[in-house]
């Protein structure tokens, strides 16, 4: 008999390795798919399967879709056995599937996919109307200290990867009384020590973890991905480090941008910042900010680095190099050939953490060493980069030649100006 499966994965690689993995034995057919939970149940309606495989989190939420389908499936559908592949070898969870005295039911770490014959076997023994867990689940309730001898014995064989057939030989009775008793231990475990509610609990605190980040997910997507991360903590105070900060800024771009359209100019300006945020983030660095067409990223902030100096020395040569290749791939404007960038350095004391006031606060770096790179940057010649003393002798590795002593505007003490030697 060819057991037809259901499988619901909103990853398409996964899903489609599962379906490869399951479609290389004979008695299984994959005869549909789905890629949420709304489409999962429609999808299992409509194909009245033997068996409905799904990951226990699914769009929209990816909260414990898999189990609340679950449980439709086999009230709308009894002939359907389902098994949910999990990533949590939490028992609440299992509990909160098979808690509610509904046989027909499977619940399989993910990990289990890859090794041998487990997810098959999980299948065959709900398309049978008998239920499964996974054996380090099963390991763990055995262990509990509340766990009776007799629950203790059947999660033993569970938790050796018995099936129904299996454990009724060893018990020397049937599948139907192997099953009445799996069926009664799991409702019994949710009901017992206010376990039922703890299932609802658990769903609770799954649900502010699920919405704590995808808010930190939004979240990345204006702040630097590890301020974001300090800001779900609580964890951003202000703090005094050593940080090279590095300016970047096109030349004559003013000019440029009167001869072109309003759209031009924004297609042309995130081009441009995109490529030299990848660039900063692949150098460890952190945008601190977009100014129209200016960058000014942070190397060693919020996150101390020892090589600072160095790493945003190359980030700038690497900035240039990528700048030369956007050149070359053409800007599709007409009266633009190409861009030039003068870059800025220097590394100096501040303080970081988030300032600010009126309701808004920012993560940035202050202090006379980000006002010195500010001023370097203007200092700039296109596809030029000039450093500070304090940061070419923190990296003595890079090529660099004196440009002389300057003065930067609004500061009494001079600045001894190198460039950064390119080719």
């Amino acid at each position: 008999m060819t057991i037809r499966v259901v499988l619901g994965e909103d990853n398409v690689l996964v899903r489609e390795g599962v379906r490869a993995l399951l479609d290389s034995y004979d008695d299984v057919d994959v005869v549909g798919v789905a890629a949420d939970a709304p489409s999962l149940l429609s999808t299992a309606a409509e194909h009245e399967p033997d068996v409905v495989v799904t990951d226990i989190k699914m769009p929209p939420d990816f909260r414990l879709e898999g189990i609340d389908c679950a449980h439709a499936i086999r009230e709308s559908h009894p002939g359907t056995g389902v098994v949910v592949l999990s990533a949590h070898d939490d028992e609440a969870y299992a509990i909160a599937l098979l808690g509610r005295g509904q046989s027909g039911l499977a619940y399989l770490l993910k990990d289990r996919i890859a090794q041998g014959d487990e997810l098959v076997r999980a299948i065959r023994e709900v398309a049978a109307g008998g239920s499964a867990i996974d054996p380090v689940i099963a390991e763990r309730l055995s262990g509990r200290r509340d766990a009776a001898a007799a629950d203790r014995e059947i999660l033993d064989m569970m938790s050796q990867g018995l099936g129904y057939e299996q454990m009724a030989e060893r018990l020397g009775t049937t599948q139907e009384a192997v099953d009445g008793r799996v069926t009664e231990l799991f409702r019994r475990m949710a009901a017992e020590g206010g376990s039922a509610a703890a299932v609802d609990e658990l769903k609770r605190l799954h649900a502010a973890v699920v919405q704590k980040e995808s808010a930190a997910s939004s979240l990345r997507s204006y702040v630097p991905s590890q301020v974001a991360e300090r800001l779900a903590t609580g964890e951003v105070a202000q703090e005094e480090l050593e940080v090279t900060v590095l300016f970047s800024d096109i030349r004559g771009f003013s000019t440029i941008a009167e001869r072109l359209s309003a759209r031009e100019i924004a297609e042309i300006v995130g081009r441009h910042l995109g490529a030299m945020a990848e660039v900063v983030a692949e150098h460890g660095g952190t945008i601190d900010k977009f100014q129209g067409d200016a960058v000014m990223a942070i190397f060693g902030a919020p996150d101390p680095l020892p090589d600072h100096a160095e790493r945003a020395l190359r980030c700038a040569i690497a900035m240039q190099a990528r700048e030369g290749e956007l050149n070359a791939e053409g800007w599709g404007a007409e009266h633009l050939d190409g861009l030039h960038v003068g870059i800025g350095l220097n590394t100096g004391l501040v303080v970081a953490g988030a300032v600010g006031g009126g309701g808004r606060l920012e993560y940035t770096v202050i202090g006379d060493a980000v006002n010195v790179a500010q001023r370097l940057q203007s200092e700039a010649e296109g596809g030029e980069i000039v450093a500070s003393a304090s940061t070419v002798s923190a990296a003595p590795s890079i090529a660099v030649e004196l440009v002389g002593v300057r003065t930067v505007k609004g500061r009494e003490e001079s600045v001894e100006v190198f460039r950064v030697i390119t080719g």
